[in-house]
């Protein structure tokens, strides 16, 4: 009977909201991505230090590729056609800065359910969920308003690197 109990325990607790131990990787990586903003489509280029620094470019409209962003210590300055511009707070609402908040966040605990693997976060913008694989890749990022989508592709670890 003992058996069957811790048998029927074990299956109940497989499927619910539980921590795991997978780490997440966020640092010294770059990746390309796919992202949905408000109903608008974009691709970008993306590059996250060792430090938690980061630079991300734009790749798709052609009309913005080439803007990037480089972001050092939460200032970020964009950067279009040879001008740089140091921007203000307003930038905190933008999906960049969820990607950055994602990316920058350290000692994330990790949850699982239905063998899906994700982090939770927050940011001036808003709260954020970071979808992983089970070896710690970074597979998805989204907002809890549904604002927009980022789907990252091409993940490549790096060796350390600064900007």
């Amino acid at each position: 009977m003992k058996k069957i109990l811790c048998i029927i325990s074990l299956v109940l607790l497989v499927g619910c909201n539980a921590e795991s131990n997978i780490k997440p990787v966020t640092r010294n990586i770059s990746f390309t991505a796919e992202m949905t903003y408000y109903n608008e489509y974009y691709e970008m280029a993306a590059e996250i230090y060792n430090n938690g620094d980061a630079k991300i470019s734009l790749t798709h409209p052609e009309e913005l590729s080439g803007l990037t962003f480089n972001i050092k210590n939460n200032d970020v300055i964009a950067e279009f056609n040879g001008i740089k511009i140091e921007t203000d707070d307003s930038y905190k609402t933008a999906a960049v800065n969820f990607l950055y908040s994602a990316f920058k966040a350290e000692n994330q605990k990790v949850n699982e359910n239905n063998d899906r693997f994700f982090t939770k976060g927050k940011c001036d913008g808003g709260e954020y969920t970071m979808y992983i694989s089970g070896t710690g890749l970074p597979l998805k990022i989204c907002d809890s308003a549904d604002r927009f989508e980022i789907i990252i592709k091409n993940l490549t670890i790096q060796k350390e690197k600064q900007p």
